[in-house]
């Protein structure tokens, strides 16, 4: 892509003469304006380059061009970037530019406390159809604006996605998060489904009142070598959180797993999409 702007703010933090740049959530929110604005002039904002939700019931990311050469440790927060910024929450109308830069500088952040913790060790390469680095949020449109919408389950509105490469000594994941506004329609409509569903593999998992987990994944018994994925949704109030894993880097036109598993587990992309700091819209 031609987007370096975010990127470029790890340039300090991955080069071995420098020391660990601190990224702060007004380098954050200024790159991400900038990143709005350029994708307007240039149009920016079809499927291509949109992670959807399809039938397999798992997050799937359109496919990469080519191998990202950019490796780095989750990137830095120096400080969460506030409180949310006034404006209408609801799943029928566009965010502001404020509140889309405040939720993706949220995610970011969130993430680069979340992830070292979670992978000690791990690396992260930026998927080059990416809109933004390594595990670095980034706004995507509402669907009025002129987005292609494809998939039943996208039954949200605007939204923030962060994207990853995942890497670490078995192999590479490909990781994505969405934190997207939901209708008031979302959580019963995701349990019903969850239930009825026979294609792929769809359970109810328990969480805290107030709150619809489901846990998506393909139908067992599935041969060694195929890739798998698993895709973990919580509703809560006006949020929906969705993490994707799976052991498939996306590298090339057909699926092909690059690990054993996931890097994650189902337990921990469940006790990431529950963390309270990413439901921003609730």
């Amino acid at each position: 892509m031609q987007e370096t702007e975010v990127p470029d703010l790890l340039r300090a933090y991955t080069t071995d003469a420098e020391p660990p740049m601190r990224l702060t959530s007004g380098a954050v929110l200024a790159a991400g304006r900038r990143s709005r604005r350029n994708r307007r002039l240039a149009g920016v904002g079809g499927a291509a380059l949109t992670a959807v939700l399809v039938g397999a019931g798992a997050m799937v990311a359109p496919q990469l061009v080519g191998p990202s050469t950019t490796v780095a440790a989750a990137p830095p927060c120096a400080a969460p970037p506030g409180s949310r910024p006034p404006g209408v929450i609801a799943a029928d109308q566009p965010m502001s530019d404020e509140l889309a830069d405040w939720a993706s500088a949220s995610l970011t952040c969130y993430l680069s406390y979340a992830m070292p913790r979670m992978l000690p060790g791990a690396e992260y390469l930026k998927a080059p159809d990416a809109l933004a680095g390594p595990l670095i949020g980034f706004s995507m449109p509402h669907p009025a604006s002129g987005r292609p919408v494809r998939g039943k389950l996208l039954i949200g509105s605007d939204r923030v996605d962060a994207r990853a490469v995942i890497q670490d000594a078995q192999g590479t994941s490909d990781f994505s998060v969405m934190v997207e506004m939901a209708r008031p329609e979302a959580e019963a409509m995701a349990a019903a489904r969850c239930e009825a569903v026979t294609h792929f593999a769809c359970t109810l998992h328990p969480g805290p009142a107030g709150t619809t987990v489901t846990v998506s994944s393909g139908l067992e018994p599935l041969p060694a070598d195929h890739p798998r994925s698993y895709t973990a949704r919580v509703y809560r109030g006006q949020t929906i959180v969705t993490v994707g894993v799976s052991n498939d880097d996306r590298r090339g036109p057909e699926p092909v797993a690059t690990r054993p598993v996931p890097v994650l587990t189902t337990d921990q992309i469940i006790e990431l999409a529950l963390a309270p700091e990413l439901h921003l819209f609730s």
